[in-house]
């Protein structure tokens, strides 16, 4: 599984309108790309000026280089720049999952040791 994580600083004054834009377009926008596995949209508690995260969880590499390419991604895209909501350029990661204790990583299922005797 692959992790891509955006950090962006948004303008104090358009705040609000980012975080209604986040959950009305943008997490709308992952839900129907293939291989998008989960989004989680967060804003960073302790910071004194508006800042957030982006966690969306794809399948694999290959799911987040197509996401890439893919119309809804380009448009969502398109619309937050046309927004000018960031006081400062994101910060784009992309991470692979190494281990979870909530579910499956790198395509596989997770399987709990058992004690035995259970």
């Amino acid at each position: 599984m692959f992790v891509h994580v955006w950090r962006m600083k948004a303008r104090k004054k358009r705040a609000e309108e980012y975080e209604r834009f986040g959950r009305q377009v943008t997490l709308a926008a992952l839900k129907k790309i293939d291989g998008c596995l989960d989004a989680q949209f967060v804003k960073v508690f302790e910071s004194r000026k508006p800042e957030y995260l982006w966690l969306v969880f794809w399948r694999d590499k290959d799911a987040l280089e197509a996401a890439r390419t893919n119309p809804t991604w380009r448009d969502q895209i398109k619309r937050f720049e046309a927004g000018k909501f960031y006081k400062t350029i994101p910060l784009e990661l992309v991470c692979e999952s190494l281990g979870s204790f909530g579910g499956a990583s790198e395509g596989r299922a997770f399987v709990a040791p058992t004690v035995e005797g259970e």
